[in-house]
């Protein structure tokens, strides 16, 4: 079993976000941290957990002791598995040494920090809050406070962002020798205040100049001994990111906390966006769906897509059964073409085809 927590609270909101987050509500984290442990404690949770990821929103936020207080009310209702991961999503410039150390005592063992571009006119124009000495930095105290297993987020596909600034990027990335690189291509999301600024004119990568920098980085990272295990995400071996890669393989997870979505037992569970509401009633109003066996089946096709295990042949016929889908004709181009390969038993995505994933899914639609 896997466990996901939202942490929604930022000290302000990055220009492409649209996740759910709130800045300026500090004084409301004890209390959000109360709620959570409450519906931690009345939830159907069992265990022992596996991993427990906190997301945000940015989880550096929390005081070592507000995380302890969580990961103990964890513990107390369900147990922590002998190899438990526990991952924390940071930005460099919340952390310093003592809270870092505090985090690792607490039980923290994987951190991520989101470093997305080494240019300082790039992250101005993301609404970041850090440079990146403050990255180095923090990567750096990371591992005296004792933390061997590090990650740091990457974006490509930026306003203003050359192929060689984002090859400087990668270099200065490699440098500080993470056992994990997220990679993440720019989604320009409706409403949000990067929306605005690319209506009004604001010129973001083209989908060649995205392409070019992908397909840099696949050769660059690959060169340096980090294998692409999913679409996004590069590790050293047997550093996988186990969280994700446990949701990936279709393994239940509970969420909780605001906007936290889980999947246990064929039935999804999200809760709402109301932030006062959730510390209210320790959990707000949590919604749930069965969910149908198509949908199911194709969920497990799109997850192991991702990954470099890629999905069974009987899963998509399965599938298709279940669905009505036509896809083999789709396939047999995709195949031609470079973007899928096929074993006995198996369809896996090459690594040209992770860059049109989406174009891959869409030949499964019905």
């Amino acid at each position: 079993m896997n466990a996901y927590i939202h942490i929604p609270f930022c000290a302000s909101i990055c220009h492409y976000c649209d996740f759910t987050s709130f800045a300026g509500q500090g004084p409301k984290i004890p209390a959000y941290v109360n709620a959570l442990c409450r519906e931690i404690e009345r939830s159907d949770l069992k265990g022992p957990l596996s991993t427990v990821y906190f997301g945000g929103g940015t989880p550096s936020t929390l005081s070592a002791d507000q995380l302890t207080k969580i990961l103990g009310a964890l513990q107390d209702k369900t147990g922590f598995g002998p190899t438990i991961e526990i991952s924390l999503e940071a930005n460099p410039e919340t952390v310093d040494l003592e809270k870092l150390k505090g985090y690792r005592k607490a039980g923290v063992n994987r951190v991520s920090f989101g470093a997305q571009a080494v240019q300082k006119e790039v992250l101005h124009q993301l609404g970041r809050g850090h440079e990146w000495p403050q990255v180095e930095t923090a990567f750096q105290k990371a591992r005296e406070a004792g933390f061997d297993n590090l990650n740091l987020d990457l974006m490509f596909g930026l306003p203003g962002q050359k192929l060689e600034m984002f090859e400087e990027s990668l270099e200065r990335s490699l440098a500080l020798a993470p056992e994990h690189l997220s990679l993440y291509a720019l989604q320009v999301e409706e409403g949000t205040p990067l929306a605005k600024k690319v209506i009004r004119g604001m010129v973001v990568g083209t989908e060649d100049e995205t392409a070019d920098q992908y397909e840099l980085a696949q050769k660059k990272l690959g060169n340096a001994g980090y294998v692409q295990y999913e679409v996004s995400n590069f590790s050293k071996p047997d550093r996988e990111c186990r969280h994700n890669h446990n949701i990936w393989k279709g393994e239940d997870y509970w969420g909780f906390g605001v906007s936290a979505v889980g999947t246990v037992s064929g039935v999804r569970t999200s809760h709402g966006e109301d932030l006062a509401e959730y510390i209210r009633t320790s959990g707000g109003t949590l919604q749930t769906e069965k969910l149908e066996e198509s949908t199911k089946a194709f969920e497990n096709l799109m997850l192991g897509l991702r990954t470099k295990e890629g999905v069974l042949k009987a899963d998509v016929e399965k599938y298709a059964v279940l669905s009505g889908a036509r896809y083999q004709g789709k396939f047999d181009d995709l195949l031609q073409k470079g973007f899928l390969q096929q074993t006995r038993d198996k369809y896996q995505v090459t690594s040209k085809g992770y860059f049109v994933l989406n174009g891959i899914l869409e030949a499964l639609m019905v």
